[in-house]
Protein backbone atom coordinates (compact mmCIF):
# COMPACT_ATOMS: atom_id res chain seq x y z
CA UNK A 1 0.00 0.00 0.00
CA UNK A 2 1.28 3.43 -0.95
CA UNK A 3 -0.16 6.58 0.65
CA UNK A 4 0.81 9.96 -0.83
CA UNK A 5 -0.19 13.45 0.21
CA UNK A 6 -1.14 15.49 -2.87
CA UNK A 7 -1.74 18.76 -1.02
CA UNK A 8 -2.98 19.99 2.37
CA UNK A 9 -6.42 18.43 1.92
CA UNK A 10 -5.97 15.52 -0.55
CA UNK A 11 -4.48 12.05 -0.11
CA UNK A 12 -3.96 9.35 -2.75
CA UNK A 13 -4.04 5.73 -1.61
CA UNK A 14 -2.79 3.01 -3.93
CA UNK A 15 -3.79 -0.54 -2.97
CA UNK A 16 -2.41 -3.62 -4.63
CA UNK A 17 -4.29 -6.94 -4.71
CA UNK A 18 -2.82 -8.20 -1.42
CA UNK A 19 -3.77 -4.91 0.34
CA UNK A 20 -7.30 -5.27 -0.98
CA UNK A 21 -7.44 -8.76 0.53
CA UNK A 22 -6.12 -7.41 3.86
CA UNK A 23 -8.83 -4.72 3.99
CA UNK A 24 -11.40 -7.14 2.52
CA UNK A 25 -12.19 -4.81 -0.35
CA UNK A 26 -13.07 -5.50 -3.95
CA UNK A 27 -14.10 -3.25 -6.78
CA UNK A 28 -17.41 -5.09 -7.14
CA UNK A 29 -18.36 -4.68 -3.47
CA UNK A 30 -17.15 -1.10 -3.00
CA UNK A 31 -20.42 0.32 -1.71
CA UNK A 32 -20.91 2.86 1.10
CA UNK A 33 -24.35 1.43 1.88
CA UNK A 34 -22.78 -1.85 2.97
CA UNK A 35 -21.70 -1.54 6.63
CA UNK A 36 -18.66 -3.86 6.39
CA UNK A 37 -17.24 -2.01 3.40
CA UNK A 38 -17.96 1.35 5.02
CA UNK A 39 -16.08 0.37 8.21
CA UNK A 40 -13.05 -0.91 6.27
CA UNK A 41 -12.94 2.24 4.14
CA UNK A 42 -13.16 4.44 7.26
CA UNK A 43 -10.31 2.46 8.80
CA UNK A 44 -8.20 2.94 5.68
CA UNK A 45 -8.98 6.69 5.48
CA UNK A 46 -8.21 7.20 9.18
CA UNK A 47 -4.86 5.51 8.67
CA UNK A 48 -4.07 7.73 5.67
CA UNK A 49 -5.16 11.03 7.25
CA UNK A 50 -3.41 10.29 10.55
CA UNK A 51 -0.17 9.60 8.69
CA UNK A 52 -0.12 13.20 7.41
CA UNK A 53 -1.86 14.78 10.44
CA UNK A 54 -4.88 15.93 8.43
CA UNK A 55 -7.84 16.66 10.68
CA UNK A 56 -11.27 15.42 9.58
CA UNK A 57 -13.21 16.79 12.56
CA UNK A 58 -16.30 18.76 11.41
CA UNK A 59 -15.26 18.33 7.80
CA UNK A 60 -16.65 16.45 4.84
CA UNK A 61 -14.55 13.70 3.26
CA UNK A 62 -15.00 13.14 -0.45
CA UNK A 63 -13.81 9.77 -1.74
CA UNK A 64 -13.17 8.75 -5.34
CA UNK A 65 -12.10 5.22 -6.28
CA UNK A 66 -10.70 3.96 -9.59
CA UNK A 67 -9.75 0.36 -10.31
CA UNK A 68 -6.63 -0.50 -12.27
CA UNK A 69 -5.00 -3.79 -13.34
CA UNK A 70 -2.85 -4.11 -10.19
CA UNK A 71 -5.42 -2.97 -7.59
CA UNK A 72 -7.31 0.17 -6.66
CA UNK A 73 -6.62 3.91 -6.44
CA UNK A 74 -8.52 5.90 -3.83
CA UNK A 75 -8.35 9.68 -3.66
CA UNK A 76 -9.77 11.28 -0.52
CA UNK A 77 -10.26 14.99 -0.03
CA UNK A 78 -11.15 16.81 3.19
CA UNK A 79 -13.18 19.98 2.91
CA UNK A 80 -15.09 22.25 5.27
CA UNK A 81 -18.60 20.96 5.91
CA UNK A 82 -20.34 24.30 5.30
CA UNK A 83 -19.45 24.25 1.62
CA UNK A 84 -21.43 21.02 1.14
CA UNK A 85 -24.19 21.51 3.72
CA UNK A 86 -25.71 24.77 2.52
CA UNK A 87 -29.44 24.71 3.20
CA UNK A 88 -31.88 26.95 1.41
CA UNK A 89 -35.29 27.52 2.92
CA UNK A 90 -38.13 28.71 0.79
CA UNK A 91 -40.26 31.05 2.77
CA UNK A 92 -43.92 30.93 2.05
CA UNK A 93 -45.30 34.45 1.63
CA UNK A 94 -47.85 35.43 4.29
CA UNK A 95 -51.43 35.08 3.14
CA UNK A 96 -54.56 36.71 4.56
CA UNK A 97 -58.19 35.75 4.08
CA UNK A 98 -60.03 38.07 1.70
CA UNK A 99 -63.65 37.89 0.51
CA UNK A 100 -64.69 39.55 -2.76
CA UNK A 101 -68.35 40.50 -3.13
CA UNK A 102 -69.67 41.17 -6.64
CA UNK A 103 -72.21 43.76 -5.43
CA UNK A 104 -73.65 45.58 -2.45
CA UNK A 105 -76.68 43.24 -2.33
CA UNK A 106 -74.48 40.20 -1.71
CA UNK A 107 -72.48 42.11 0.91
CA UNK A 108 -75.56 43.25 2.85
CA UNK A 109 -77.27 39.84 2.64
CA UNK A 110 -74.08 38.22 3.97
CA UNK A 111 -73.79 40.70 6.84
CA UNK A 112 -77.44 40.03 7.75
CA UNK A 113 -76.59 36.36 8.28
CA UNK A 114 -73.25 37.09 10.00
CA UNK A 115 -74.71 39.06 12.94
CA UNK A 116 -73.97 36.28 15.45
CA UNK A 117 -70.32 35.94 14.32
CA UNK A 118 -69.35 39.63 13.94
CA UNK A 119 -67.68 40.02 17.37
CA UNK A 120 -65.60 36.85 17.00
CA UNK A 121 -64.26 37.60 13.52
CA UNK A 122 -61.39 39.85 14.59
CA UNK A 123 -59.97 42.85 12.75
CA UNK A 124 -61.23 43.33 9.20
CA UNK A 125 -61.74 46.19 6.79
CA UNK A 126 -64.05 46.81 3.85
CA UNK A 127 -62.70 48.21 0.57
CA UNK A 128 -64.22 49.20 -2.78
CA UNK A 129 -61.85 48.30 -5.63
CA UNK A 130 -62.75 48.16 -9.34
CA UNK A 131 -66.50 48.10 -8.62
CA UNK A 132 -66.30 45.16 -6.20
CA UNK A 133 -66.30 45.02 -2.41
CA UNK A 134 -63.41 43.36 -0.58
CA UNK A 135 -63.61 42.31 3.06
CA UNK A 136 -59.97 41.90 4.14
CA UNK A 137 -59.18 40.10 7.40
CA UNK A 138 -56.02 41.07 9.27
CA UNK A 139 -55.82 37.66 11.00
CA UNK A 140 -55.98 34.19 9.56
CA UNK A 141 -58.35 32.76 12.18
CA UNK A 142 -62.10 32.98 11.75
CA UNK A 143 -65.09 31.05 13.19
CA UNK A 144 -66.02 28.07 11.00
CA UNK A 145 -69.66 29.12 10.65
CA UNK A 146 -68.64 32.62 9.54
CA UNK A 147 -66.38 31.20 6.86
CA UNK A 148 -69.23 29.06 5.50
CA UNK A 149 -71.62 32.04 5.33
CA UNK A 150 -68.97 34.22 3.68
CA UNK A 151 -68.36 31.47 1.13
CA UNK A 152 -72.04 31.45 0.13
CA UNK A 153 -72.17 35.16 -0.72
CA UNK A 154 -68.63 35.91 -1.85
CA UNK A 155 -65.49 34.49 -3.37
CA UNK A 156 -63.25 33.87 -0.32
CA UNK A 157 -59.60 32.97 -0.72
CA UNK A 158 -56.19 33.46 0.83
CA UNK A 159 -54.53 36.43 -0.79
CA UNK A 160 -50.86 37.47 -0.72
CA UNK A 161 -49.70 40.74 0.77
CA UNK A 162 -48.96 42.19 -2.68
CA UNK A 163 -52.57 41.89 -3.81
CA UNK A 164 -53.78 43.25 -0.44
CA UNK A 165 -51.45 46.23 -0.87
CA UNK A 166 -52.79 46.81 -4.40
CA UNK A 167 -56.39 46.84 -3.12
CA UNK A 168 -55.51 49.19 -0.27
CA UNK A 169 -53.49 51.51 -2.49
CA UNK A 170 -55.90 51.81 -5.44
CA UNK A 171 -59.17 51.12 -3.62
CA UNK A 172 -61.35 53.19 -1.33
CA UNK A 173 -61.63 52.21 2.34
CA UNK A 174 -65.28 52.08 3.40
CA UNK A 175 -64.90 50.77 6.97
CA UNK A 176 -61.97 49.81 9.20
CA UNK A 177 -61.40 48.15 12.58
CA UNK A 178 -64.14 45.53 12.52
CA UNK A 179 -66.04 46.48 9.36
CA UNK A 180 -68.39 43.50 9.59
CA UNK A 181 -69.50 44.52 13.10
CA UNK A 182 -70.00 48.17 12.01
CA UNK A 183 -72.26 47.08 9.13
CA UNK A 184 -74.19 44.65 11.35
CA UNK A 185 -74.82 47.42 13.93
CA UNK A 186 -76.12 49.76 11.21
CA UNK A 187 -78.54 47.08 9.98
CA UNK A 188 -80.33 46.78 13.37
Amino acid sequence: MIIEQLDSSRVLISLNLSDMDTFEMSVDKLNMRENKCKEKLKELLTLAFDKFSISTEKKAVLVEAMPHKEGLLIMAQVDVMRAFRKVYRIKKPPMLPCCRFSGAENLLACMQRLKSFCKAMGANSLWLYKGQYYLIFEQGLMPKGALEVLGEYSNCSSVGLIKIARIKEAGKELAKGNAAMCICKQMQ
